[in-house]
This record gives structure tokens, C-alpha cells and sequence, in this order.
């Protein structure tokens, strides 16, 4: 008993003493509210080259933290950075390693590091659910029962011949996908039911929260982006209760070791809230896709394939107004909801609008005034173009995932071009274009009036008014056709928000407020305001 209480004591000490000394580190542990955050989404490989290879790489970005910095994101998510033969890196050959295109593991730690001392955060894309032929668990195991890797893959016979393949039904032969830039590999699901699978992620994961296990944060992620998250994964009725049974308990335990840890997840039915899969997974947030098709105009579906018209697309006030408080009623500070215009499997904003500039920039605003987490996808702010096109391989999306355009000279260095001159998608690139010239950063930041100081002003304006990260909605004006308006208010602090979102010029005779913040083709009159097409103006009462 004695001894007991020796030990207890020394623990105590020990306790004390390491709260006295970490004291700075304990402060990381609150609760974050993620809607102070703007979101800034890459595909690495396209963004900044620095060794010559035309692959964007870590040691790259990092000589591009001043830019984000600038523009004002406080978030990085990467699309995957593990080892893979697809150039964007979802389906794994070896989920350890970092695909050495990208940099070594002390170049991603350096990178983790610089993130973090700039007070920026860090999260990481993932999905763990599958693997590709090349990755030693199906290549060892594939008709070869006795292999030690046999229990990650999941087969349906005893002589793994049939293993379980994504987008596949049940016992059929192997199917080549096509990969850029001429590959052929299968696509495997992991066998997550297994308690050696379970065991293998809940260490993967884990290991990326703390690397060196000291319990200081400073290299470890900030969270991660879950792709395709399901609770009946691919509808196969092989994985199910996959939210409670697989996921919450990975989440937990990498909260139980960071407990500032934030898992945004990609809901697979994108129709969805997905609300229920945050509740039953412990995840933090889901994507506002609802919201998404309502500025673009479109039915919600699964996948974001649109047509819009010639003048771009038509967004309905009321329809916008009902998904936003949606949205409010099934999330709050505690649940997040992610507002994103474009991503890495949609068409650019600006090819959704068809290069409409008044569009482009009141998506903008939208994007970044609406309540939620806004979401920047790379080169957004620049309003680069693009839109998928058939080509029979993951090259589809090549267009939506283009180099980031630092200068308009395809020579230049910097500029990741790891696709130049390898198939169809160059001869249709926007590189191959008059346009690249105004699209590019250093054309941008020399012009006010460009798209890239519009998004700058509106994330400065965010983040220097509580009212647009923290406060109510309220709609207003909803009787003016084609006007999109709304208040927001925190703390009696109250911000409105006035969107014409047709081609017309239209005429508004409530528009009074003290302060002015920011206006687009205000016509200010005795009696009336006009707002030109596509107008906006921001007001501060």
C-alpha cells in the first residue's frame, strides 16, 4: 500500500511538473471552431515545381507559403501524397511512403513544420479502402492463399482468385483501369472487416497525428479529408456499419492523442447533408454539396457533371436561401459544413459558368460570405478553366487539375507541367491559350480589379468581421426577382450581404445602411440604388 502511494505520488509530480512545462501545448486542446478557417485545397503535383522535374513538390510549396499567406487561406489540404501509380495518388501502392515525385518523409516533416510556424494548419486527404495492383498486399496475395498479406484483401472464394473490385460486381475477372499516361492497374478493396486491417489503420493514421510520438503537434496533421466515405462501402453489402464499426473508433483514437484533430469527410452520396455520417462516425464535418448545386443551378445528383447555357448558369435566390438554412439547422460551432465552388472531380467554377466574369465573382462572394467553412480549390482565385472530358482513363480530370499558372510562360521555372506534351489534354490545355496570360499570378497581382484581389478583399473582409464567420442568417429582399440578399449578425454586429444574380440591371429602394465595406456596380440614387448585372455590395449597419 505503501508502495502504492510512493508511486502515485511520483506520478502526480511527474503530471504537474510536465503541465508546468507544456503549458503552451495543453492551450492547443480547445476547441477549435473551424468556421474562423478558409480552406485551400491542392493537388500538390500541380502547383509548384522545384527541382525541374515539372512535378509540383513539398520543398516546392513551402517556397509558396508567402502566396497563401497573402492571399490570406489558413488551411492547406492536400489531395494524397502516398506512393501510387495514378498521378493524383488515391489508390496506394505502399500507403507508408510518400510518393518520391512529391519529396522524402523528412521533406513532408519540414513541410508539416513551416505550415505550423506560419500558424497555418494542415490536413490530409486519404482513402483507405482500397489498393492497386502493384501494392505487395494484392500482388502477393493474389491467387495465393498462404500469403501473409491474405487477410488485407478481400476475396470471395478460398482460392483468391476473385478479389472484391471497386465499381465491379462480385466474382468477376480482373478489370484494367487506364491510368495516365498509358498504365494499366485493378482496384481492389482492402478487406476492412478484418481485425489485421482494423489494427493496420488504426496505426496508420495515428502515426500521421504524432510522427515521432513526443506528443508535440508541430509535425503531425491538423486532420484529414476522408474521400468516399461510406457506411455500406461501393453499396456491395460487404462493408456495412462502416461509420461505427470502422471509422469512429480510427477517429477517436487519433482525437484521444490530439483532441484538436478535425476530420472533414467526403459523404459518397453527394444529394446529401451528410450530417448522419458525422454523427455516426465522430467526424467533424461533411461537404454543403446541397449548396453547391444550388449556385450552379442544378440537380443534385451523385456526380457533378452539368451543361450549363451560354451566358452561364441561373441561380434561384429562394433555393439558395432553403440550402443554407438547411444546412444551419443540421450543423453548428461544434459540426462543420464546408462551402466549396470547385474541387478536383468538378469542372472549374469558371468553365461552369461559362467564363461569365460577373458569375465568377459573385461565386466568389458567396463562397466566401455564406455561413460554413469556405473551400478554395487551387487556382480558383485566379479563375482558371476547365471541365472533364472522356478520355478513357483517370486523364478525364486532367483538365480540372491543371498547373497552377505562377507565370504565363510554359518554360518557366516553378510552373508543374508534368502533363505537357502527353496526350490530347496539352493540345486543349489553357497553357495552349491567349488566355493563360491573365490567368496568370503575376498578371493578377498587379491588377485591382483582378479576380485574385476581389478573393483577397473578401477573405480580408471575412476574417475582420466576426458577423461572417460566427453570425445568424437571416434572408432579406425576398420579394426583389433575381436578388440574392442576407443578413448576418453576431453580437449585435450586423452585415448584409446584396447579390444581383441575373444579367439585368436591377432597381432596389431599401438599400440604406451607415458604412459601405465593399460594392460592384452600385449605382447610388436620391431615391433608388441600382445594382448593374451581377452586382454586388457588401454593408456594415
Amino acid at each position: 500500500m505503501k508502495n502504492g502511494m510512493y508511486g502515485l505520488l511520483a506520478a502526480l509530480l511527474i503530471s504537474l511538473s510536465a503541465c508546468q512545462s507544456n503549458h503552451v501545448e495543453i492551450a492547443k486542446f480547445e476547441k477549435i471552431n473551424w468556421n474562423n478557417e478558409v480552406i485551400y485545397q491542392v493537388m500538390p503535383r500541380s502547383f509548384y515545381d522545384s527541382n525541374g522535374d515539372l512535378h509540383g513538390d513539398l520543398n516546392g510549396f513551402v517556397q509558396k507559403l508567402d502566396y497563401l499567406q497573402e492571399l490570406g487561406v489558413t488551411t492547406i489540404l492536400f489531395t494524397p501524397l502516398y506512393e501510387s501509380d495514378f498521378y493524383h495518388n488515391y489508390f496506394p501502392t505502399n500507403y507508408k511512403n510518400i510518393d518520391p515525385e512529391y519529396g522524402t518523409m523528412n521533406d513532408y516533416l519540414n513541410f508539416v513544420k513551416e505550415v505550423h510556424k506560419r500558424g497555418m494548419k494542415f490536413l490530409m486527404d486519404m482513402e483507405t479502402q482500397y489498393a492497386q495492383s502493384g501494392n505487395i498486399w494484392f500482388d502477393d496475395s493474389y491467387k495465393n492463399p498462404k500469403s501473409e498479406y491474405a487477410d488485407f484483401i478481400y476475396y470471395s472464394d478460398s482460392l483468391n482468385q476473385y478479389p472484391e473490385q471497386i465499381f465491379m460486381k462480385p466474382n468477376s475477372p480482373l478489370k484494367d483501369f487506364n491510368l495516365w499516361p498509358g498504365k494499366k492497374r485493378n482496384i481492389v478493396l482492402l478487406d476492412l472487416n478484418h481485425p489485421r486491417v482494423k489494427d493496420y489503420m488504426m496505426d496508420f493514421y495515428t502515426f500521421w497525428v504524432d510522427p515521432n510520438k513526443d506528443g508535440n503537434f508541430d509535425d503531425g496533421v491538423d486532420g484529414f479529408r476522408i474521400d468516399h466515405i461510406m457506411d455500406d462501402l461501393d453499396y456491395k453489402g460487404i462493408f456495412t456499419n462502416m461509420y461505427q464499426d470502422f471509422w469512429k473508433p480510427i477517429f477517436a483514437e487519433c482525437k484521444a492523442i490530439n483532441p484538436s484533430i478535425f476530420v472533414l469527410g467526403e459523404q459518397s452520396n453527394w444529394n446529401h447533408y451528410g450530417e448522419e455520417m458525422v454523427a455516426k462516425s465522430g467526424a467533424d464535418a461533411a461537404f454543403s454539396f446541397p449548396l453547391r448545386f444550388a449556385l450552379a443551378g442544378e440537380e443534385g445528383v451523385h456526380d457533378m457533371y452539368s451543361d450549363p447555357n451560354e451566358k452561364g448558369v441561373t441561380m434561384t435566390p429562394s433555393r439558395i436561401h432553403k440550402e443554407v438554412q438547411e444546412a444551419m439547422k443540421r450543423f453548428n460551432d461544434t459540426i462543420f459544413t464546408v462551402n466549396f465552388l470547385e474541387n478536383h472531380d468538378t469542372d472549374r467554377w469558371a468553365s461552369v459558368v461559362n467564363n461569365n466574369l460577373g458569375q465568377m465573382r459573385i461565386g466568389a462572394v458567396l463562397n466566401l460570405l455564406l455561413p460554413g467553412v469556405p473551400s478554395i480549390y487551387y487556382g480558383q482565385e485566379l479563375g482558371l478553366t476547365g471541365a472533364k472530358v472522356e478520355y478513357g482513363s483517370d486523364a478525364n480530370h486532367i483538365p480540372v487539375r491543371e498547373a497552377f499558372p505562377w507565370t504565363a510562360t510554359i518554360s518557366d521555372a516553378g510552373n508543374a507541367l508534368w502533363y505537357k506534351e502527353s496526350g490530347p489534354w496539352w493540345d486543349k490545355s489553357i497553357w495552349k491559350t491567349d488566355k493563360i496570360e491573365k490567368l496568370s499570378v503575376t498578371s493578377q497581382q498587379k491588377d485591382e480589379k483582378s479576380l485574385w484581389k476581389l478573393y483577397q478583399g473578401l477573405i480580408k473582409l471575412r476574417k475582420s468581421n466576426d458577423a461572417f464567420r460566427l453570425g445568424s442568417y437571416k434572408p432579406i429582399l425576398e420579394d426583389e426577382d433575381g436578388i440574392l440578399a442576407f443578413q448576418r449578425e453576431f453580437e449585435g454586429k450586423k452585415m448584409t450581404v446584396i447579390v444581383n444574380s441575373t444579367d439585368e440591371t436591377k432597381t432596389l429602394n431599401s438599400v440604406k445602411s451607415t458604412k459601405i465595406l465593399m460594392k460592384e456596380g452600385l449605382t447610388r440614387n436620391k431615391e433608388t440604388d441600382q445594382l448593374a448585372p451581377y452586382g454586388f455590395v457588401i454593408l456594415k449597419d
